[in-house]
């Protein structure tokens, strides 16, 4: 079973047997609610019923005719008896066929008694009058509890299965999301790793052979200070690269801090950059909120990139928002498009073209740190404009 299947099926069974203990649970609270109230009114129609028999003779017509109507707008019975219990032995005998030696205790002891018998269920109490002492009971049978009891068992039946259903989908599709992020993830680092390292120990295995070459025999001044040149410069490639690499692995884990933010004029930061190889059109000037150390590093590398792929000029736009960087180089292939971004990533037309692979992925994660983001548009063999829009600008 694959490991998204595994995950979302627990996490339903686990959560269908929360809801299906929680249904039983509510299932014999109300079935048990249920009785209680119907002895409840089976009570008082007992002393309804009770009043009935006995009151004739004690109120005037209007109150026994109130009496009456009570009864018979109270609950259905099936059986009411009055027991005269002057003879303690006759009527224990009678009321045995009713109540256990317990109840019938309780009952002598004043106390009101419900009991079942078969399918039905009663009530008992002892009623004073003045022609005697009687013990009545009242049978009758309970439909709303078996009607309620099966509703909920039906409702409670239908609830958990379609709460297995639902939870199963949405789990289903929350670990299948999960899972894939995690995998993308760890692909992600694992390929970070392994092009870092690559990326690394190129210029170093270029500094070891050129120490050992230079070291196999004397040489004259002039020989030691290029062989120590090209040392050095393979030594500022790996600075660059590392630089590089703690930046956008900052960016990637939220370490650069939104809070250090300046207030960029668009113009006079990119006016900054001019040189003979950059064309710069100022349409529509406006600020942002950014740190511009990050925001040199990001756009530079943008530019960079575009002087990298192109022998002509490189034309860079301001306008409402939107710093556009142009270029008329070799374009980018739509199937690397959507791939340019990933870090150490490199287009299949690039030939030879030095390059670590960093300075894009970098360029973006810094970006959309602060809001902006990049938008790309390339034709292979005519150039590429890269479109960084700034959500949070003022003009």
């Amino acid at each position: 079973m694959k490991a998204s299947r595994k995950i979302s099926t627990i996490y339903s069974l686990i959560t269908t047997g929360l809801i299906l203990i929680t249904g039983v649970v509510f299932y014999f609270f109300s079935s048990d609610y249920t009785q209680n109230l119907y002895y409840k009114y089976l009570e008082e129609k007992a002393h309804a019923v009770a009043k009935e028999e006995f009151s004739i003779d004690e109120v005037d017509s209007a109150t026994y005719h109130d009496v009456v109507l009570r009864r018979k707008n109270s609950i259905p019975t099936s059986k009411e008896l009055f027991i005269n219990v002057a003879n303690r032995k006759v009527a224990e005998k009678r009321l045995s066929a009713y109540l256990n030696n317990k109840q019938m205790k309780d009952l002598f002891n004043g106390k009101t008694v419900d009991f079942e018998k078969g399918q039905e269920v009663g009530t008992s109490f002892i009623y004073y009058d003045n022609t005697g002492t009687f013990a009545v009971i009242v049978l009758s049978r309970n439909p709303y509890g078996e009607e309620i009891g099966e509703t909920l068992g039906w409702a409670i039946l239908i609830l958990v299965l379609v709460s297995a259903f639902v939870l199963y989908l949405i789990s289903r599709l929350y670990a299948i999301r999960m899972l894939d992020h995690i995998d993308q993830d760890y692909q992600t680092e694992k390929m970070f790793v392994n092009n870092a390292s690559h990326e690394i120990n190129n210029p170093l295995t270029a500094i070891q052979g050129e120490c050992e070459v230079t070291l196999m025999r004397d040489r004259s001044n002039d020989e030691y200070k290029n062989s120590l040149q090209r040392i050095s410069g393979e030594t500022n490639r790996i600075i660059h690269i590392m630089r590089e690499l703690l930046l956008f692995s900052h960016a990637r884990s939220g370490m650069l801090y939104k809070d250090n933010q300046d207030q960029v004029c668009m113009s006079n930061f990119i006016n900054g950059m001019a040189n003979e190889t950059i064309e710069i059109n100022i349409i529509s000037d406006f600020y942002v909120f950014i740190d511009e150390g990050l925001l040199n590093i990001a756009i530079k590398n943008l530019i960079s990139n575009a002087r990298k792929y192109s022998d002509g000029p490189v034309i860079i736009n301001v306008n409402h928002g939107i710093l556009q960087i142009q270029d008329s180089g070799i374009g980018i292939p739509k199937s690397d498009i959507a791939h340019i971004f990933e870090p150490f990533y490199r287009a299949e037309n690039i030939g030879s073209i030095k390059g670590n692979g960093i300075g894009l992925a970098l360029a973006k994660s810094i970006l959309e740190r602060f809001g902006a983001s990049i938008q790309v548009f390339s034709q292979e063999g005519k150039g590429t404009s890269m479109n960084v829009l700034f959500k949070n600008y003022k003009v």
